[in-house]
């Protein structure tokens, strides 16, 4: 087993997740390391003295200006191990604490606070800043909660609130309310600041997409967790707006409950459409329950579209795509759900292991045990190719999800299982550096062959960045030791600075959705 591998300690970070905070929000690798539990720790908090005190400046903006004061809400997403409980968290302003409606949206599995939803009176005649601290006692009162609708431009959000709140990146990033991040600033002036330059996301913003709404294909590849991984990065709210809208016109297109759940967007019987992550981060950045609720629902839909994940060899339908997006969708599900995390999970469970089995399995007779995609024949993927392959850049969606679902088994405790996930991320990445790149150009390849020297190359410059982090994954689970891996990664990211685009509003979805995450495996 990979060195890194061998040496893991995720039981202990579960324990305390003071640590994982330390490692995983500054980009270390938490499976080197050998640090053991502080004493003491309960749920992930410490007993033997009060944690420190943390500030946050969140900027409010009114849509319509008045002197008036009213409702507002939003919700402060947490890092892991931050605080306990909803009542260590108060809002300020001019110094002053406010009397304010506080609960806890949802908990990460070490017991501390995921999400704290607020509400307060203030008049916001213009722009003004308020101050949160969290791990100081809420002082200034209580009022008692309001529906989140009666703080809205339009009942269902689709025109946002009345009242906007936006974090700072560097908040929103250590947080992980999106997945792990960096924010812009800190890749500024490096290849890696091309994510902001391709993902543009002012010229692909819902004004643009509702352009072109009507047509299938716009809202492909969940434009909603590509938005909000863009405010997690950037902090601005002309990016929030987007994302909160759009995530907004997804549950509002859906109808019915549990198995009778159907979208509005899309294809409604096609798994590829049904997304619960921008519904989740919707949630734990506002607390409107409604979207909770969605995030159920669609996982449950996703598992009645698709509940024998397995390839069974040939044509049988498979593809990383439908993979990534039903393991996502039940990933981010178990994140917020009240009542239903246990079932999810188990869903998500049985699905990891088909997707191992694909990758170990497949195709019969390839022994390479490095380098290994999740292979599967062409005509299974749609394809007329007539070989066994893989898809680098939809193998990104896939990534995702599989690491989402190892970081959640790591924090619960079950180091095996994570490391078994995250073994399968390096031999992904390992795979795509050495066997899934044109040798002349070093773009991807739209398909890459296995255990054949046939591949499909790529004539568009729109898939760098899905392959760097793949292979930066590669990289950091691997250890941050292999040098060959980190030198494949950067140069996958100074290729996608080099000649990424975003031809149109689809690419810019594919793109900026799972690729974003890459300098922050690079760290």
């Amino acid at each position: 087993m990979l060195h890194a591998l061998r040496k893991v300690r995720l039981a202990t970070l579960a324990r305390s997740s003071l640590l994982v905070v330390t490692f995983l929000a500054c980009g270390d690798d938490p499976v080197a390391s050998e640090a053991p539990a502080a004493p003491g720790e309960v749920g992930g908090l410490p007993d033997s003295g009060p944690p420190a005190v943390k500030a946050v400046s969140v900027e409010l903006t009114p849509v319509e200006a008045s002197s008036s004061p009213r409702r507002i809400n939003f919700a402060v997403p947490m890092p892991p191990g931050q605080v306990a409980n909803a009542d260590l968290v108060q809002v300020k302003a001019n110094g002053a604490a406010l009397a304010t409606a506080r609960r806890s949206l949802a908990s990460w599995p070490d017991g501390s606070v995921r999400s704290v939803q607020v509400q307060f009176e203030l008049a916001v005649p213009a722009p003004v800043t308020v101050e949160v601290t969290i791990n100081e006692a809420a002082s200034g009162g209580d009022v008692s909660f309001v529906s989140v609708e009666e703080t809205l431009a339009s009942a269902d959000g689709t025109s946002g609130p009345a009242v906007w709140a936006t974090f700072p990146a560097t908040w929103l990033s250590e947080s992980r309310v999106a997945g792990p991040a960096l924010p812009s600033a800190a890749v500024a002036g490096t290849p890696a600041a091309a994510w902001d330059r391709v993902c543009d996301y002012d010229k692909f913003d819902t004004e643009a997409y509702l352009r072109v709404a009507s047509e299938t294909g716009s809202p492909l590849f969940d434009r909603p967790t590509a938005l909000y991984r863009g405010y997690q990065r950037s902090g601005r709210l002309e990016v929030l707006r987007s994302a909160y809208r759009e995530t907004a016109l997804l549950r509002a297109s859906i109808t019915g409950t549990g198995s009778a759940t159907r979208i509005g967007v899309g294809a409604a019987d096609d798994l590829k459409y049904h997304y619960t992550q921008g519904l989740a981060i919707h949630y734990l950045l506002t607390g409107d329950e409604r979207f909770r609720e969605a995030a159920e629902d669609v996982a449950t839909r996703a598992h009645d579209l698709w509940d024998d994940p397995g390839y069974r060899g040939g044509s049988d339908f498979w593809t990383e795509r439908h993979a990534g997006f039903g393991l996502l969708a039940y990933e981010w599900a178990v994140a917020v759900s009240d009542d239903k995390a246990a079932e999810i999970a188990g869903w998500a469970k049985s699905a990891v292991d088909a997707y191992l089995d694909v990758q170990a399995k497949w195709p019969s007779g390839y022994t390479n045990a490095e380098e290994r995609c999740f292979a599967h024949q062409a005509e299974a993927h749609g394809e007329d190719y007539g070989y066994f392959g893989c898809s680098p850049w939809m193998s990104a969606i896939l990534a995702d999800g599989l690491d989402a679902h190892a970081d959640r088994v790591a924090r619960e405790g079950d180091s095996a299982r994570a490391a078994q996930v995250w073994k399968s991320l390096v031999q992904l990445g390992r795979f795509v550096a050495a066997q899934g790149l044109d040798p002349a150009s070093g773009r991807p390849y739209y398909w890459a062959g296995v255990g054949t020297d046939s591949n499909e190359p790529d004539e568009y410059d729109e898939h760098w960045g899905e392959s760097a982090y793949l292979v930066a994954l590669a990289w950091h689970w691997s250890g941050k030791t292999d040098a060959a891996l980190k030198a494949a990664a950067e140069k996958l990211v100074k290729g996608f600075d080099d000649h990424g685009e975003a031809g149109q509003l689809r690419s810019f979805n594919w793109q900026c959705r799972s690729g974003v995450m890459a300098p922050f495996y690079l760290q």
